[in-house]
């Protein structure tokens, strides 16, 4: 299984339920010191330091773990800002859709083909209530938590149309 923002949070806690169900694990965070130490002493748990805001590091994760046939895809990574849209910083938004859609973007379609061709694997776009409504004050996290709902749903019904066994939520 890999799981995207596996530091700390959800991500964190994911990993530690996929171990405890004896998945090997490939986690990723933009730190690899805050993963290692939180799951020194693991086995089976590999860990990567790639910033997903950059869409290279994206392609260049996707293309290290090519060969660990990867069952799970957890996309996880993301973050959130709070304010009046005209006062947040424009480069914090940008950030914020490079991580919360782009990268998701990214990772699932790659791993989606991998997927489809061996007809098996379950793809989870973490998401929110966020993503089902609008959110004054935090107008760009809820957009982007709306794109990843709105993505995995037509995913969904592509992959329902098609009678794969392949997952997304």
């Amino acid at each position: 299984a890999l799981v995207t923002g596996a530091s700390s949070g959800m991500g964190r806690d994911m990993a530690k339920y996929l171990y405890s169900l004896g998945y090997e694990l490939y986690l990723v965070a933009r730190n690899k010191k805050d993963l290692n130490r939180e799951f020194k002493g693991y086995k089976n748990i590999h860990t990567y330091g790639y910033n997903l805001i950059i869409e290279e590091e994206c392609v260049k994760l996707y293309k290290e773990l090519k060969d660990e046939n990867i069952d799970i895809l957890i996309n996880n990574a993301g973050f959130g800002d709070c304010g009046h849209f005209e006062e947040t910083s424009l480069d914090k938004d940008i950030q914020m859709i490079h991580t919360n859609i782009i990268a998701y973007h990214i990772l699932t379609k790659l791993y989606l083909v991998d997927m489809k061709a061996k007809n098996s694997g379950k793809i989870l776009n973490v998401a929110s209530i966020a993503g089902f409504m609008p959110g004054p004050l935090m107008a760009t996290y809820y957009a982007t938590k709306n794109y990843i709902v709105s993505l995995s749903l037509a995913i969904y019904e592509e992959l329902k149309r098609d009678k794969s066994n392949v997952k997304i939520s």
